[in-house]
């Protein structure tokens, strides 16, 4: 059921989307929430997905799928396949974790204050779809935002942009 649900996702976002860095209306979160209790969201998502998403947790850095990955595409929820960000924001931010400089549209994510590190402020990005967690936004971001959207790879899905070419 799992791979069934993300399979229908991606397939309608390939159907309905054309790739780059604009917020068009088919990637625009539409305002529907997803909403599942703790035993769904752990029939869906891996052990190591659920303590990320779920549990705001942060994977190890270095030691992730998309923080080398320079192919084009987009980069979508990993919970609810929302598009988050398009590989054309990517950038080496040297943290270990996959960096982007905006969102592909603004609407699709959102950001509370998190103090779990005592007295550290911190800024959450969540995903406003599903409300799972993504990562931290910070201010050492490089031009024209200065944000850096430090990303888990656990919490992304990538989605490689088809080429043009027929085989």
């Amino acid at each position: 059921m799992k791979i069934f649900l993300q399979g229908l996702f991606i397939f309608q976002l390939l159907l309905s989307c054309t790739f780059g860095s604009e917020c068009t209306p088919e990637l625009k979160f539409d305002g529907k929430k997803i909403v599942l209790s703790d035993k769904e969201w752990k029939e869906r998502l891996t052990p190591e997905q659920y303590w990320i998403l779920r549990e705001n947790g942060t994977e190890r850095p270095f030691e992730n799928e998309y923080d080398d990955n320079k192919s084009k595409g987009l980069y979508l929820c990993a919970a609810c396949q929302l598009a988050l960000f398009s590989s054309d924001e990517k950038y080496d931010s040297k943290t270990g974790w996959p960096s982007f400089w905006k969102p592909i549209c603004p609407e699709n994510i959102g950001l509370r204050k998190d103090y779990a590190l005592f007295l550290i402020k911190r800024i959450e990005v969540y995903c406003s779809r599903c409300d799972s967690h993504l990562g931290h936004v910070f201010d050492d971001g490089p031009p024209p935002t200065g944000k850096r959207y430090c990303m888990n790879s656990l919490a992304l899905t990538f989605l490689p942009e088809k080429s043009g070419k027929s085989d």
